[in-house]
């Protein structure tokens, strides 16, 4: 009777040890999901404050001058600002969507995190919860680098179409 009491101890030892690690595991993963959210609503509101405005007022400059350069450099320009117009529209009509995505995450990490804190549910159900957030928040992070990548290389063309546009139309 010892030997199984003491095969019981220990097995029940070991699940107490795994579950308070799957405990911290979970308690670490929370806050540092709740940092690279705030570090990409900065990287979001950096995007928005920098290309869009700076990005329109170039690509009127462009559009303007398109009646003073030769014909057949329209069709090139025109690929340019299509382009980058179609960029900028895409990310307008995603920002409200991806502001609303980070502030939920955020409220929804919260509410995990006091759940667990309070234990009012179970470890597994936690972890698919959190499975889920961070499959979110990944999304999330993965539309900001593209909006980062797709943005800065427009304003280069756009930037760069301006100076063509000033050769042409300076001859």
């Amino acid at each position: 009777m010892t030997s199984f009491r003491k095969i019981f101890t220990a097995i029940i030892s070991f699940l107490l040890l795994v579950g308070s690690a799957c405990q911290s595991k979970k308690a670490d993963s929370i806050p540092q999901l709740l940092r690279q959210l705030e570090k990409d609503s900065i990287a979001l509101e950096k995007i928005q404050q920098h290309y869009p405005a700076r990005m329109q007022t170039n690509f009127r400059w462009c559009d303007s001058m398109l009646q003073f350069i030769p014909e057949e450099q329209i069709g090139e320009c025109f690929d340019v600002l299509n382009l980058a117009q179609a960029y900028l529209r895409q990310f307008d009509e995603t920002v409200p969507v991806m502001k609303h995505t980070l502030s939920y995450t955020k409220q929804q990490l919260t509410n995990l995190q006091n759940d667990i804190d309070t234990k009012f549910i179970s470890d597994s159900l936690a972890a698919i919860y959190l499975n889920d957030e961070i499959a979110v928040a990944d999304t999330l992070h993965n539309r900001i680098l593209y909006f980062q990548d797709r943005l800065s290389q427009q304003d280069k063309e756009l930037t760069s179409l301006m100076g063509t546009i000033s050769k042409a139309t300076s001859k």
